[in-house]
């Protein structure tokens, strides 16, 4: 072989080696801006739909706070009603029993009971605790007006305390306090879908759970902070 064939051998052999190389380099550099490029979309994506997600939630939100709000507005006139009836004026403890089993019967109350001025239980139906609660207590007594309590546990259950006073020429003389079932709640609450796993709940002002899909949850008295873990 001549050295001129071995010069053109090496040559190509070089050639080939370049071209393998920049090759090589073209392809990763390729697929690093491929890997980039998909990278920068996941995040884009992934915060359109996070902000697509909240604009829907907020109206979403509103919506149902209003029918969360509607309802215990629809149990509080029931209780002003019950409270104004002119059977609790009377002297007889039979007129005020009247009312009260009557209105247990027909709005799905725990129970409801009348209490004195300092809390102590007059008459009520089987199940009515002997002492209004300290904390309701002196909330109703500070607004002399329908109160409801934050918490929704009662006994055991998930329920929805009121509270209203009973008049007699203009002053109050009784304490009236009902504990509604929590089925008009727990059908509002369960009625919000939001996708594959979300849901909606309700908290209190000290952030424990009074409202979820999940009724145990509410009941083993839960906070936002277990929940958001």
């Amino acid at each position: 072989m001549t050295e001129q064939q071995t010069d053109s051998l090496a040559s190509r052999g070089i050639r080939r080696s370049l071209n393998r190389r920049i090759l090589r380099n073209t392809t990763l550099n390729i697929l690093a801006l491929v890997v980039i490029c998909c990278i920068i979309m996941a995040f884009s994506l992934q915060s359109l739909a996070n902000n697509i997600l909240l604009d829907s939630l907020q109206p979403m939100a509103r919506q149902s706070a209003k029918t969360v709000e509607a309802n215990i507005h629809m149990l509080a006139d029931r209780m002003m009603s019950i409270a104004s009836d002119p059977r609790m004026e009377a002297a007889s403890g039979e007129s005020r029993a009247a009312v009260l089993e009557e209105a247990a019967e027909i709005y799905e109350l725990y129970t409801i009971a009348l209490y004195d001025l300092d809390g102590a239980l007059m008459q009520g139906i089987d199940g009515a605790p002997e002492k209004l609660d300290g904390s309701f207590f002196a909330l109703l007594k500070e607004t002399d007006n329908l109160t409801t309590d934050a918490s929704t546990l009662f006994q055991g259950k998930l329920g929805i305390t009121m509270g209203m006073p009973v008049r007699e020429n203009g002053e109050t003389v009784l304490y009236m306090m009902g504990v509604y079932k929590y089925d008009l709640l727990n059908d509002v609450i369960s009625s919000i879908n939001l996708g594959r796993s979300g849901m909606a709940y309700m908290v209190n002002q000290e952030g424990l759970v009074t409202g979820h899909p999940d009724q145990s949850i509410a009941l083993e008295g839960s906070s936002l902070a277990q929940l958001s873990d």
